[in-house]
């Protein structure tokens, strides 16, 4: 029986959340607890790397490959978030030094499984991408921390999620084989849906999708579509 719109591109986001779930196995349980406890079900990145990610002449190891990076992505994701916790005001402070260290550990693991799992995609710039985005983060995470005056105003702007998406989506790009103006089409609306919320997403993307899709690869086209029943 033919697959319907969106199974295919299910199983992948099935197949993601398998490999995070490999990651957190390897870890001592109460680690494992603790790192699990930040996976969510929420796999829009994921999702945005599959999308992208997809060749006009797909083959296993295509499959495999954006897999990886799409994993790679969401722990990527999930390690900023558990290093976050010890940016909020005097939180590291207000816990003992063995659960400082667990939280500082946990996360240092996952940025670890991240690297491995783009460097699984066996393409360097692919890795370029993926090294240069963990430094941009890095950095805006040290700006908020040396600079924060303590009003919860942020002196410099930098919306993560969008750095995500737009890296996810750029690196899947060169996966898939796109030339430099459908990479652009596919990164912009990338970027597009990293600044909507994530309650908005599904239906902002629903009304936007068939003003902007017309324009992309066909096999873009079809899984920007795909991703809007699944997610």
């Amino acid at each position: 029986m033919a697959e319907k719109i969106g199974d295919a591109l299910q199983a992948e986001l099935n197949l993601v959340t398998a490999k995070l779930e490999e990651t957190v196995a390897d870890l001592p349980e109460g680690l494992a607890q603790f790192v699990r406890s930040a996976l969510g079900e929420d796999r829009v990145l994921a999702g945005v790397v599959l999308a992208s990610a997809a060749p006009a002449r797909d083959t296993t190891e295509d499959k495999s490959r954006r897999v990886a990076l799409a994993a790679a992505l969401e722990l990527l994701q999930i390690a900023l978030n558990i290093h976050r916790l010890l940016l909020k005001p005097g939180q590291a402070g207000s816990i003992d030094s063995f659960l400082l260290g667990g939280t500082i550990l946990a996360g240092d693991y996952c940025f670890s499984r991240a690297a491995v799992l783009a460097a699984q995609t066996n393409h360097p710039r692919v890795v370029t991408i993926f090294a240069e985005l963990l430094q941009e983060v890095s950095q805006a995470n040290l700006r908020r921390v040396i600079t924060k005056d303590g009003s919860d105003r942020e002196p410099h702007t930098f919306d993560e999620r969008e750095a995500l998406f737009r890296s996810g989506a750029s690196a899947g790009a060169l996966l898939a084989g796109l030339g430099e103006r459908e990479e652009k089409l596919v990164v912009g609306y990338a970027e597009c849906l990293g600044r909507l919320r994530v309650q908005d997403v599904v239906q902002s993307l629903g009304a936007k999708a068939e003003e902007t899709l017309d324009s992309m690869p066909q096999r873009q086209r079809e899984r920007w579509r795909e991703l809007v029943l699944v997610l």
